[in-house]
């Protein structure tokens, strides 16, 4: 880090001088000759490092690469910008010069035809001009596809970074290269296809349906506990003389046409619901439960213990294929074969790391010093 980049974060950076408070010009024996060793007691310093710093050199490395490229494609787009500019006020120029060359004389052209020398001439210029511009825009359109994917990249390892487990940091993670036969970019190809239909069985997991017994269970569960709610109150009447106590609801409603705007109200109303699932429990319950066996689909269901069970198995599946698609695109582009990383593509994958309980740190010089006293000579 240099000079100037170590200010750039909160703190002064891991390798900031001490704070030192020294008086070695007093004589011995004096209480003012003393130091004051760490930070002064109540000084709070922050220390705040680069985010990338919580993974291991080669994972960094292979984020450098990444950031180079991005300012490469932006140094490209620039001036593929620049020259698309150029283009076009010479693609202006020459038809502004063809529509000179047949105007009439009368308007200040030279009233020639299509097919006069210099007409021709002009429209060759114009149209090798458009040809050079339309290979700019095709260039330029692959450049920014490229810059784009290679900066979310760059976003999805920052937010994979901000997201991980706290208290961990990057560790290395080494598998065996892949074996293909044939062609490595359809194996690639392959590979992703593969994926895709791992992404597809998560999604039909997470959406499987419950099984119908269980939601039998959680619904009398529900019915019996809102029966309850609906008790009314008939002690008081007994003890008390008082009418009946119907179960309230209490409620809050928005008001529209009032002075100040986002008024609200509340109020308490007799809660209908819960006197009646009191009233007609049994019923109830019966009635749901047929609604229930109208809608299951017990063949495809799954409880939650085998939902999570499956969706940690097609995770761990997903992330080894794409250790695997990673490692082979790798060893495609150093062979110069088109292959690219995909901007959803896993960054655990992608750097080829595995999140692990961060290691204690290592304790500073002067560490719990703070306040502490010693006299210079003694």
């Amino acid at each position: 880090m240099t000079t100037h980049d170590r200010y750039q974060h909160y703190g002064f950076g891991g390798d900031r001088p001490p704070i030192r408070n020294e008086a070695a010009s007093f004589p011995a024996g004096d209480a003012s000759n003393s130091i004051v060793s760490g930070p002064l007691p109540g000084m709070m310093v922050i220390n705040a490092g680069d985010p990338l710093d919580v993974l291991p050199l080669p994972a960094r490395e292979k984020v450098a690469v990444l950031q180079r490229r991005r300012a490469e494609l932006v140094t490209l787009y620039r001036s593929h910008f620049e020259e698309e500019q150029a283009l076009r006020i010479e693609i202006f120029k020459h038809e502004a010069r063809i529509k000179e060359l047949q105007k009439p004389r009368g308007e200040g052209g030279y009233n020639l035809d299509s097919d006069a020398p210099q007409v021709v001439a002009e429209q060759k210029k114009l149209d090798h001009k458009r040809a050079d511009l339309d290979r700019v825009l095709a260039v330029k359109e692959a450049r920014s596809l490229e810059g784009k994917r290679v900066g979310d990249l760059l976003r999805n390892i920052e937010v994979a970074i901000a997201a991980r487990p706290a208290g961990t940091v990057g560790k290395m993670v080494e598998i065996e290269p892949p074996p293909f036969k044939g062609n490595i970019v359809d194996t690639i190809a392959g590979k992703q296809r593969r994926g895709r239909e791992l992404l597809a069985d998560l999604d039909r997991c997470r959406h499987a349906p419950r099984p119908a017994a269980v939601r039998k269970a959680a619904m009398i569960a529900q019915v019996e506990a809102l029966a309850e709610q609906g008790r009314p109150d008939a002690a008081s009447s007994i003890e008390h003389g008082e009418p009946i106590a119907w179960p309230l609801e209490r409620f809050q409603c928005d008001i529209f046409n009032g002075a100040a705007p986002g008024a609200i109200a509340f109020g308490q109303l007799t809660d209908v619901v819960a006197f009646i699932a009191w009233l007609f429990k049994d019923q109830l319950i019966e009635r749901l439960r047929a609604e229930l066996d109208a809608v299951a689909d017990d063949d495809a269901a799954l409880s939650d213990q085998e939902r999570r069970e499956r969706e940690a198995q097609i995770l761990a599946d997903l992330l080894a294929l794409e250790r695997e698609e990673v490692l082979l695109i790798e060893r495609a582009r150093s062979q110069g074969l088109p292959a690219d990383f995909r901007p959803d593509c896993s960054v655990l994958a992608l750097l080829s790391i595995t999140w692990v309980a961060a290691p204690p740190p290592e304790p500073r010089e002067g560490a719990g010093e703070a306040g502490i006293v010693r006299h210079v000579g003694s």
